[in-house]
């Protein structure tokens, strides 16, 4: 059997190894486009900006398996896909037995009338990563626009006492993604100015302003962080996807028996939310490959893992178990001086938890998930998830 993967980001690396490991016996081809071994993208440590020449650190997969005698790397870009005959056109034609979809996002760009190239940014890949690290030493005031995850760990990893970093939210609150009192924390100790409620009408380039409906703001330098958005356009040739996503059964196949899709771009039913969802997140991307590395080993299992997730802003560290709809409700079940744990929550049933430098309740929220859900009441009268996983165990 031959399978093609396109794209060489965390699923299709993780599918990799997934295949090799399991004694696969065929041929894998992966087109990967860039000239350079696989990374991770965005690196996961954003610290990593200090030194992109830096690569192998942020190295997908061990030598072995990337110079394992059945992949066969292919640094060409593809520019269709034809289904029906087990096609992929890049400027040659490649025919194989199964197309993997591992197409994964890009960042979104906004546009700002009089904003120079030059000065601005997304980060995605290490060409954006080694573009940006050139222009720091001359940017006194970087404006970071958005102010989810990335946001804060970029101003994190940027921060310097001769440089001042303003995260620049459009919403009313900053990491509208996570509770209140989770953000709080993370916002308090970061070493970014926030503003919100921010409208950007221009850059003024002589005064190296951002000009918005709350005044001038000094930018030397912006990135934008923003968002990212899937990777479909080879699925919606084929009438199989949408800027939705790439619908997918539980076994991570879509509507074609020779194409599945894995990673951010897979939109497919979610058993811990009850509906279909596409999550952009490491976990995501290696729990549907390796749904479909053991269909494509003989031995399916349906998709069944709860979504987690973290994010490192300084001395801080994010990790979230769950995923909840930013209506629910939120309960702190611990808070200290260097921990807080929030449950977020509808009614009685927990859909997420928050763990701030908390590692030990994190995991054991994972685990409780992956049981049987967590009951609210029974968390709270024991004022620990660890406590509740120990006397769930006993």
């Amino acid at each position: 059997m031959k399978i093609g993967i396109v794209g060489a980001g965390q699923a299709a690396c993780t599918l990799i190894a997934e295949l090799i490991r399991g004694q696969f016996d065929g041929n894998i081809l992966v087109f990967n486009r860039e000239s350079r071994s696989p990374y991770q993208r965005p690196p996961l440590s954003k610290s990593w900006l200090k030194n992109p020449t830096d690569t192998q650190s942020i190295r997908l997969l061990p030598e072995p398996i990337e110079t394992h005698s059945s992949v066969q790397w292919i640094q060409e870009h593809v520019q269709a896909i034809e289904p029906d005959n087990g096609a992929i056109l890049t400027n040659t034609r490649h025919t194989v037995d199964h197309i993997v979809l591992a197409t994964g996002t890009r960042a979104k760009r906004l546009t700002i009338d009089g904003l120079p190239s030059d000065k601005s940014h997304v980060i995605r890949t290490v060409d954006d990563a080694v573009r940006l690290n050139h222009k720091l030493s001359d940017a006194l005031n970087i404006a970071i626009l958005g102010a989810g995850f990335l946001a804060f760990e970029l101003a994190s990893s940027l921060d310097h006492p001769e440089r001042t970093i303003r995260v620049l939210a459009r919403g009313n609150r900053a990491l509208p993604q996570i509770s209140a009192k989770a953000a709080e924390r993370l916002v308090d100790q970061s070493p970014a100015s926030v503003y919100v409620g921010i409208r950007i009408d221009r850059y003024d380039e002589e005064s190296a302003v951002l000009v918005t409906n709350h005044g001038p703001i000094p930018a030397d330098l912006v990135i934008m962080a923003v968002g990212a958005e899937p990777n479909t356009e080879l699925a919606k040739a084929c009438d199989l996807g949408s800027h939705e996503g790439i619908p997918t059964d539980s076994f991570m196949q879509t509507n074609h028996p020779l194409v599945s899709a894995i990673g951010e771009v897979s939109l497919h039913d979610q058993p811990h939310l009850g509906e279909s969802a596409r999550i952009e997140s490491i976990s995501e991307a290696n729990d549907t490959a390796i749904t479909l590395a053991k269909r494509l080993l003989g031995q399916p299992e349906p998709f069944s893992a709860t979504p987690w997730f973290w994010s490192d802003q300084g001395d801080l560290k994010l990790q979230i178990a769950g995923l909840c709809a930013r209506s629910d409700e939120e309960s702190c079940l611990l808070d200290t001086e260097t921990e807080r744990v929030v449950i977020r929550h509808r009614g009685d049933q927990i859909t997420a938890v928050e763990a701030i430098n908390a590692a030990k309740e994190f995991m054991a929220a994972r685990r409780l998930f992956e049981e049987d859900g967590i009951s609210l009441k029974a968390t709270l009268e024991q004022g620990s998830l660890f406590r509740l996983l120990q006397s769930s165990r006993s």
